[in-house]
């Protein structure tokens, strides 16, 4: 495949934008549960918290990375005793997503905040929230945000806000795809890109990782036809636009332990840790002088993201830099890495049985028979033509026949547009026809002769038949028995009595002409 460039993450930048909103749904607070020895004296202290996350680019067709919907936000002591916890569906004033509740001051909390779940999560203890799983319904399903979450922990109430900051809890993997390390005649066209292995679910306030297939969506998160359109223009020195595909966290770590070529990242088909693994899959429609890509079907790329070659995790809230770079054919590669099933070769040469033919009458067929280079291409078809009709003609199986006197040129290409032809020069000079009996149409002779009767004829390619019922029917008359000559053309008489009979001999077209022979024994 060539090289695969990399490079995470985007976990945080400097620019950071805080969402503010009343509370629109209920909140609950518990302070009366706290220890009273541990925490006497303590005075309490109105807290307002507020979210915030790092600001990032976007594109039309790309999630707004920023949208926040709704928020569950959670308050733990030092005890894991929760202490409140609201449910935020949407901003309702000025201060936007923002949640008021009282807490003691100087006193050590930990808060837990999910953004864009779509409903309240229903938990009372840390150890729930903490194996809590959240479930998308589609790979590609934004419409109330990309899923986010946040933890502060042991964070002291001394008055003013507190900002929660927030991360997203998918992996951005941005391609882009460098040709120029192509040869000029290979055309590589993306018709779509997806992720496969994109995981359904998470644990929102731990690493996350899949490990039972089922937790893959069947067909994850793609971009095809006009979406890939950027990864088809060349932007200079080959190099195309880049793309974004989004996917939930998946650590599966270093399974491929001091592997350095990122062109031996694949996995043992048999290891069943393959299965669990997120990866990339590029269709492309392809062209070369060799081979092309079969309709609906197409040249296909795979390959895994990760910190390096023997690292397979997707994290979180990261961003993945790759560049595509196939070189040379663009077809070097394992197959599982570069799948070139859906590929056809197109023939190099053909080479026919005869390079020139000479026909004598009209009628006069033979049959050519292709040899194709390299032997056996997926496309096989040929298509003949003859440049003139009127002197020979050419069926789809490579027959020739003639058809009226002069020359022509017969020619067989092959179907696949590789552009791969052969000639076969065709020359027609009718000459006579002609039938003649030897020793001729009358014959005398005595009991007990052997008589050879044959036919000459011209052409030597026209039917021939020899009556066997007229010498069946003397044989039965016991003047003579009889045997056929293996080319079907003479017969041998023996005599036996005396007495007369009679031969029949015919030849068909172009000649049609039939003689009888009369046979007279003494």
């Amino acid at each position: 495949m060539g090289r695969l460039f990399h490079k995470g993450h985007h976990a945080g930048a400097a620019a950071v934008l805080l969402f503010v909103a009343a509370v629109s749904g209920a909140g609950t607070s518990c302070t009366g549960s706290l220890d009273e020895d541990t925490y006497a004296g303590r005075s309490v202290r109105s807290a307002k918290i507020k979210f915030g996350m790092a600001d990032s680019g976007t594109k039309a067709i790309d999630p707004d990375e920023t949208l926040i919907s709704d928020i569950n936000v959670f308050v733990f002591n030092s005890f894991g005793v929760l202490e409140g916890k609201a449910y935020l569906s949407g901003p309702t004033g000025a201060d936007g997503y923002c949640w008021s509740t009282e807490l003691l001051e100087n006193v050590p909390y930990s808060i837990y905040a999910c953004a864009n779940l779509g409903y309240a999560v229903n938990t009372e203890s840390l150890e729930e929230l903490m194996n809590f799983r959240y479930h998308m319904a589609y790979p590609d399903d934004y419409s109330i945000g990309m899923p986010m979450c946040g933890i502060l922990e042991d964070v002291v109430i001394s008055g003013g806000e507190i900002v929660v900051p927030l991360e997203r809890m998918m992996a951005k993997i941005s391609i882009s795809i460098d040709r120029s390390f192509l040869d000029e005649d290979v055309e590589f066209n993306v018709r779509s890109i997806k992720v496969e292995g994109c995981p359904r679910c998470i644990t929102p306030f731990k690493r996350s990782r899949i490990s039972d297939p089922l937790d893959f969506f069947p067909s994850g998160f793609i971009r095809k036809d006009y979406e890939t359109d950027i990864l088809n223009r060349d932007y200079g020195d080959g190099t195309s636009g880049e793309i974004c595909l989004y996917m939930l966290e998946n650590m599966q770590g270093d399974l491929l332990p001091g592997n350095e070529d990122e062109a031996l990242k694949v996995l043992p088909e048999n290891d069943g840790r393959r299965e669990l693994c997120s990866h990339i899959e590029i269709k492309a429609e392809y062209l070369s002088d060799s081979h092309y890509s079969k309709d609906g079907e197409y040249l296909i790329y795979r390959f895994y993201p990760g910190e390096n070659p023997g690292n397979f995790d997707v994290c979180r809230n990261s961003e993945y830099r790759i560049r595509i770079t196939p070189s040379g054919s663009g077809l070097d590669g394992t197959e599982w890495r570069i799948d070139k099933s859906g590929l056809g070769s197109f023939a190099r040469t053909i080479e026919l049985s005869y390079s020139s033919l000479h026909f004598t009458y009209a009628g006069e067929s033979i049959r050519i028979t292709p040899y194709l280079t390299p032997s056996g291409p997926e496309d096989t078809r040929l298509y003949w033509d003859s440049d003139d009709k009127s002197v020979a003609t050419v069926s789809g199986d490579g027959t020739v026949t003639a058809m009226g006197e002069g020359s022509c040129r017969i020619i067989c290409h092959a179907a696949d547009g590789g552009g791969c032809t052969a000639e076969c020069q065709v020359s027609v000079k009718f000459s006579p026809y002609y039938m003649k009996i030897f020793p001729g149409n009358f014959i005398r002779c005595r009991k007990g002769d052997v008589v050879e009767v044959s036919c000459s004829f011209f052409p030597s390619a026209a039917p021939f038949d020899i009556g066997i019922e007229e010498l069946e029917y003397d044989k039965s008359r016991g003047i003579y028995d009889y045997a056929v000559s293996e080319d079907g053309t003479a017969v041998t008489l023996y005599t036996k009595e005396r007495g007369s009979g009679l031969l029949y001999m015919e030849a068909g077209y172009p000649i049609n002409q039939s003689e009888l022979i009369v046979v007279v024994i003494d």
